[in-house]
């Protein structure tokens, strides 16, 4: 995981238990704080896609050396590369 991936796991974490504390257990809290737990499902939306989005750069790059290496090899092979 890169690390803008664990910053947003980190948030949502804080967020979502923060939020729940707030708005389960703690009466006559200012109404600024009942916002911490979408603010906890927002990031932990947002570190879901990079996370995804991490799986299918290293796929992807791994598809594209995978092919350069092919090339190299056949250029190998016809004598082309110098």
């Amino acid at each position: 995981m890169t690390t803008a991936t664990k910053t947003f796991l980190a948030i949502s974490i804080v967020g979502l238990v923060a939020g729940g504390i707030v708005d389960f257990c703690v009466d006559n809290v200012n109404p600024v704080w009942t916002a911490t737990m979408p603010i906890g499902a927002v990031f932990l939306g947002l570190f879901l896609v990079s996370l995804v989005l991490e799986n299918e750069i290293a796929a992807f790059n791994a598809e594209e050396a995978k092919k350069l290496e092919l090339v190299r090899a056949y250029k190998n092979m016809r004598g082309d590369l110098k």
